[in-house]
């Protein structure tokens, strides 16, 4: 279903080699999103913002459920419709949007300049130029009981082999589940779990690209230990994890029933909606000293639709969003969502503070399989999912297997792998 809200009518500032001049009449522009959450957001803090500034530009906020949005947009466009602003899937589905003609190139809006090559990547298209501009990334690491730490004498483990003796020294105690983790739901078993400790094996984007390019192979060892530190997690799960799903998960921790949860810092508000006394911390290094990599995966970008009418008053509100004040009040009023642009920002969740402080001294790279590895059949991201999930609901399934079973995927279509 779609939703459009209309709010104030806000001041727009047209950008034509750098000068700006006021609109003579007041314009519309719509802004398609899938986070029909974010309504409130949108109504009550982000565009009455934009509005100080830009009277004369009208903005609708347009919604589409997020499991129709691709397909409604798509829909939409090759209709001839859609919104003068569309919000960009990262990586794969978004190049092929970019492929289709669905965007605006955004060479030379002043904005662009507060994000890196490194940001614009997952909106980039193969000619290298930016169709959407970065918005949010998201985050992903390990919620922590203090409580239950403080209780049990346990410290926050930095290194594998330390976050093993926390779990064991948990699972001894036996008054707490170790970790609120199942199987139930195959995509986070990725995402919240071997994306999240594995760059720490593949040295985040050198085994991120060295795939893309070929040079690396899944089978590779550090792919295989990985994978085989991943599995090391079942031990210490609670009993019949094969049936806990996401939601389960998030609520053994909350209750205070598990000590650890492999989440994402789009959970903030959930993880913490009981009140207890929560931590974060990152994933661990195979060994003490290691370099520490983080996943941080970009989440949405605003693009504009080639075939809107109001091109400019678009820019207008793009070049805004993609300066400070715009992303603070976002980022703030959707905890666990983080800038991306090079000017600084303060959260004021504590908790969003201490993931962004995770940063701090770690390398940056996104979910391994996103980019140009799932734009063929069998979809690289799709098989973890799958694959994971075989090997923690089935006791005979090793490590090894499942890169190897990952690897002939991959291989079965994709060039650079095929060599």
């Amino acid at each position: 279903m779609r939703v459009s809200i209309p709010l104030a009518a806000t001041l727009g500032v047209m950008f034509s080699g750098g000068v700006g001049a006021a609109f003579a009449d007041p314009v519309t522009i719509t802004l398609n999103s899938w986070r029909t959450e974010d309504i409130a957001v949108w109504q009550d803090t982000i565009l009455p913002a934009f509005e100080a500034k830009h009277p004369d530009i009208k903005v609708e906020f347009a919604p589409i459920n997020t499991n129709e949005y691709n397909a409604a947009v798509q829909s939409q466009i090759e209709g001839g419709a859609g919104g003068d602003l569309i919000t960009c899937r990262p990586f794969d589905v978004n190049r092929e949007w970019i492929k289709r003609g669905y965007f605006e190139p955004l060479e030379g809006l002043p904005g662009l300049e507060n994000f890196d090559k490194t940001s614009r990547a997952a909106w980039s298209g193969a000619d290298d130029k930016a169709y959407c501009l970065p918005v949010a990334a998201v985050l992903a690491g390990f919620y922590y009981n203090a409580d239950i730490f403080k209780e049990l004498g346990l410290k926050v483990p930095t290194t594998s082999a330390e976050f093993i003796d926390v779990l064991q020294a948990i699972k001894k105690d036996g008054r707490y589940t170790p970790l609120a983790y199942g199987s139930a739901e195959s995509w986070q078993l990725a995402y919240n779990g071997l994306y999240s400790i594995g760059p720490a094996y593949w040295k985040g984007e050198e085994g991120r690209l060295g795939l893309i390019d070929g040079k690396k192979k899944l089978t590779d060892p550090e792919f295989v230990d990985a994978i085989a530190a991943f599995e090391a997690w079942k031990p210490f799960l609670p009993a019949g994890q094969e049936s806990l799903n996401y939601a389960d998960m998030t609520q053994l921790f909350t209750l205070g029933k598990a000590a650890i949860l492999p989440d994402g810092s789009w959970d903030i508000n959930q993880a913490t909606s009981t009140g207890l006394n929560v931590g974060v911390f990152g994933p661990p290094v195979p060994k003490a000293g290691d370099q520490r990599y983080l996943q941080e995966m970009p989440d949405m970008g605003i693009g504009i639709n080639a075939k809107s009418t109001h091109k400019e008053a678009a820019k207008t509100f793009l070049d805004w969003v993609a300066g400070p004040e715009f992303q603070e009040l976002y980022v703030n009023a959707a905890p666990g969502f983080f800038a991306m642009s090079s000017k600084p920002v303060t959260y004021k969740n504590k908790l969003a503070q201490d993931f962004a402080d995770l940063k701090k001294g770690a390398e940056l790279t996104p979910r391994l399989a996103l980019d140009r590895l799932s734009a063929g059949t069998p979809p690289l991201d799709d098989e973890t999912w799958r694959l994971l999930q075989v090997m923690f609901t089935k006791s005979d399934v090793t490590p090894q297997q499942v890169a190897t079973e990952l690897q002939a995927g991959l291989a079965s279509w994709y060039g650079p792998q095929k060599k």
